[in-house]
């Protein structure tokens, strides 16, 4: 659940994995191949992938090379939905059980609005976490 909660709230703050890294050397070899990167260029940032901790420090890595790194403005989007998306859970889910102690018990109402507003998350977190996957950089022609 804590490991849940990291990616949605601090993505930048994720600790890289294997495949992490694995995901951005491949991309900046993609660089290389479309000539987005010299080779000098690709082979200063292989070191500093190697060396990097977080997400965070993989997006400055990335910089510069299109569609390698998910865009801050899309994990900015995905921290403020998130986290208004886990307030509304908390408040709604407390006022459901205060009416049902005082005799007002009805059917889960508030699931409804968390469930969609819980989809726009699984969509923003699906987006973000798909840079983190891909093994190449669509470069425009």
């Amino acid at each position: 659940m804590n490991n849940l909660l990291e990616h949605l709230l601090t993505p930048d703050q994720v600790q890289l994995t294997d495949a992490d890294r694995h995901a951005a050397l491949a991309k900046l070899d993609s660089a290389v191949r479309q000539a987005a990167l010299t080779p000098s260029q690709a082979s200063d940032r292989h070191e500093l992938v190697l060396a990097a901790r977080t997400r965070g420090e993989l997006r400055n890595i990335l910089s510069g090379v299109a569609n390698a790194a998910p865009p801050r403005g899309l994990t900015v989007a995905l921290q403020a939905v998130s986290g208004v998306w886990l307030v509304a859970c908390v408040v709604q889910f407390v006022v459901w059980v205060v009416l049902a102690v005082f005799g007002h018990f009805d059917g889960p109402w508030w699931l409804w609005s968390d469930l969609g507003l819980g989809a726009v998350v699984a969509i923003l977190w699906f987006t973000n976490e798909s840079y983190h996957r891909k093994n190449d950089v669509l470069v425009a022609s």
